[in-house]
């Protein structure tokens, strides 16, 4: 359950303990500010039995520490189908017909990206390709490797550029898993994907998961 409206005193134990009339409480939180450590005035309670969310939405009013406090279901948020993979370790030889030919038995290809170096105007060794469905892509997940054109590859979903920024943030900044020269020194780190031109109209705002 989300609940909202919580005074900035409240401790996760005294949430629990309010809630915990209602039924066990499997687990609690409430959101802190990364900046000022304060409470940002919600929290989120797991009941371990889904009877005790009702006992909770039959009392008209709750109040803790003196504040009038707002239960209610928690809505899990809808997610956009996922279209786009990653795909790293490719040999930068492998003709887009090679590429397309093979991704392509998976589902129909709705575009394929391939990435060139500025500097050398040369093909890199990653591509990015969008399927029409989002079917496809969860088959070649399946595998974390396929083998294209004689090249070993890696496949991951392609993130939109600001989550794999909050991701390399959260995570202390680091390159990831595709820093420095890449693999076989054919990528350029992960922090100039999605830089160079590309085909395809969303291209840059696009990062390996």
């Amino acid at each position: 359950m989300f609940v909202g409206g919580l005074s900035w005193d409240t401790s996760k134990k005294d949430l629990k303990d309010y809630f915990t009339k209602f039924g066990e409480v499997a687990d609690c939180t409430i959101k802190m500010d990364p900046n000022t450590g304060r409470s940002r005035g919600f929290g989120f309670i797991l009941f371990k039995e889904a009877g005790s969310v009702d006992k909770v939405l039959e009392q008209k009013e709750h109040r803790l520490d003196g504040r009038l406090i707002d239960p209610k279901k928690a809505m899990a948020m809808k997610k956009d189908p996922v279209k786009k993979i990653f795909v790293g370790g490719l040999n930068p030889e492998a003709t887009e017909e090679k590429i397309r030919e093979y991704f392509g038995e998976f589902g129909e290809i709705e575009a394929i990206e391939l990435p060139m170096d500025p500097k050398t105007n040369k093909r890199r060794g990653f591509v990015f390709i969008t399927f029409k469905e989002e079917d496809p892509v969860k088959k070649i997940l399946e595998k974390k490797f396929h083998n294209v054109s004689g090249s070993k590859c890696e496949i991951k979903v392609a993130q939109p550029k600001e989550v794999y920024q909050q991701q390399q943030f959260s995570s202390g900044g680091g390159r990831g898993s595709f820093g420095g020269r890449g693999r076989g020194g054919r990528g350029q780190g992960s922090a100039n994907y999605g830089k160079s031109p590309r085909r395809g109209g969303h291209q840059n705002n696009y990062k390996p998961y």
